[in-house]
């Protein structure tokens, strides 16, 4: 029978094209109240900043995982109390204004699964000033770095102290050789040579790895009544809009209705 028939997408059309008029005033409708919008909200302006974290090695040179570099962890670890308190003291601001007014992601690489990869921590700051909210981004660039760079200054300290503690050792084993060169002596040195060389390997491999560091500064800050913003919002009440008048020209033609088949 004709009305056991499976409605197809030619009947939905045919249902929309009736009500064509209620979607198209819909959508104009709704294009003009997004457009309205753009220019009676406040304004606000946005400014960008990037930190790279660092990233923690093993003795073997193997890339680890810590809280304060896993993209899992690491933006709770840059909302602490900690960098929030030293960017409300940077700025004047206090802390919970800091808190409402930035916003920090820590993406993962794309491709990667493992938690134990290099992460850029991206600090978004929103003011209604321009330039409070470059200040605000970079001085929470600022503090992240900080914090970051508390365990690589730690770990890099520590090794440039015993290459140098190697670097006199060696300097005193040639000069008792020169004196008096003896077996022992001779061992000694060539045994601290291995041991300076892979700690001079160690510590350069800390300094391009570990090493935190901003990598981008935010110099400028977007504005919510840009052209560009103005566009996206009115596309966005457009295409509300649209989808909104279609729903009320399928209720307004009574649904959708079967064609009868030709006998």
């Amino acid at each position: 029978m004709a009305s056991d028939r499976e409605i197809t997408i030619g009947d939905v059309w045919r249902a929309i094209w009736r009500g064509r008029w209620i979607v198209l005033v819909t959508t104009v409708v709704a294009s003009v109240v997004a457009f309205a919008i753009t220019f009676t909200a406040d304004t606000t302006y946005t400014a960008t900043s990037k930190v790279y974290l660092g990233q923690a090695t093993t003795m073997m040179g193997n890339l680890a995982s810590t809280p304060g570099t896993n993209p899992l962890t690491a933006a709770t670890m840059l909302q602490g109390d900690l960098v929030v308190d030293a960017v409300a003291e940077a700025t004047g601001l206090t802390p919970g204004t800091v808190r409402a007014k930035t916003d920090v992601a820590v993406p993962r690489a794309p491709g990667t699964v493992t938690t134990n990869q290099p992460a850029i921590a991206s600090i978004t700051a929103t003011m209604a000033n321009r330039d409070e909210a470059v200040r605000l981004a970079n001085a929470y660039a600022q503090a992240a770095l900080t914090n970051a760079s508390s365990g690589f200054d730690a770990v890099s300290g520590t090794l440039q102290q015993q290459v140098r503690r190697l670097r006199v050792e060696q300097v005193r084993l040639q000069a008792a050789i020169a004196r008096q060169p003896t077996p022992e002596n001779l061992n000694q040195l060539t045994d601290l040579r291995e041991v300076l060389a892979e700690s001079e390997l160690q510590l350069a491999r800390v300094q391009q790895i570990e090493a935190p560091a901003i990598v981008t500064v935010a110099k400028g800050a977007s504005s919510s009544a840009s052209t560009s913003n103005r566009v996206r919002t009115t596309i966005l009440g457009a295409v509300i809009g649209f989808l909104v008048g279609i729903v009320i020209a399928l209720a307004a033609s009574g649904g959708i209705r079967r064609e009868t088949e030709p006998a």
